[in-house]
């Protein structure tokens, strides 16, 4: 990621996990790609961080012990919503019934132990792509509702000089016309 803006701010990926040697490896691979790191044991300690700090990405373990990543996954999106960071849920579980439950509460990528750190690293890239993607699309839909309600305001302003006299305030011929026209 040549990137100007990745160099100056690199994303910040949480990384979720009971086991800490696990933790510590995935940190490693995410600095070594030049991404910045926070982690967390378990899945109220994600919550706190995600309402705490914008998230770029979370790596999060499916089973841990209290509150486990689906659970976890599913009350990140009910709580953060639009601004929840991609999930990408890593765990030993490789049955259908799992990845089905990851997907069905929200997780946007699945990957399983043992982990192909090459397949892992172009997955990260991928989502933190995806990420600023639609950040960029959300601001750009936002500028244009924004444009929209300008424009609507002008063409009220503007249909009214075209409608009354300026200096009276009084209806003109236009006005009339227009009236009469829908009566």
């Amino acid at each position: 990621m040549p990137d100007a803006d990745f160099q100056n701010n690199p994303p910040l990926i949480l990384v979720v996990d009971n086991e800490k040697a696990f933790r510590l490896l995935l940190q490693r691979a995410m600095e070594k790609e030049g991404y910045r790191f926070a982690e967390a044991c378990n899945g109220q300690h994600c919550l706190d961080i995600c309402q705490q700090q914008p998230l770029d990405m979370v790596l999060l373990d499916a089973m841990m012990p209290g509150m486990d990543g689906f659970a976890c996954c599913a009350k990140m999106r009910a709580i953060l919503g639009d601004d929840c960071p991609p999930v990408l849920m890593i765990t030993s579980l490789g049955d259908r019934k799992s990845i089905h439950r990851a997907f069905e509460v929200g997780a946007t990528d699945y990957i399983t132990k043992p982990i192909d750190w090459e397949v892992l690293r172009q997955r990260v890239h991928r989502l933190v792509a995806y990420k600023g993607a639609m950040t960029e699309v959300r601001h750009k839909i936002q500028r244009e509702c924004q444009l929209t309600v300008q424009l609507e305001e002008v063409n009220r302003e503007l249909q009214s000089l075209a409608c009354f006299d300026n200096l009276t305030k009084l209806a003109n011929r236009r006005y009339f016309d227009e009236y009469l026209q829908r009566e």
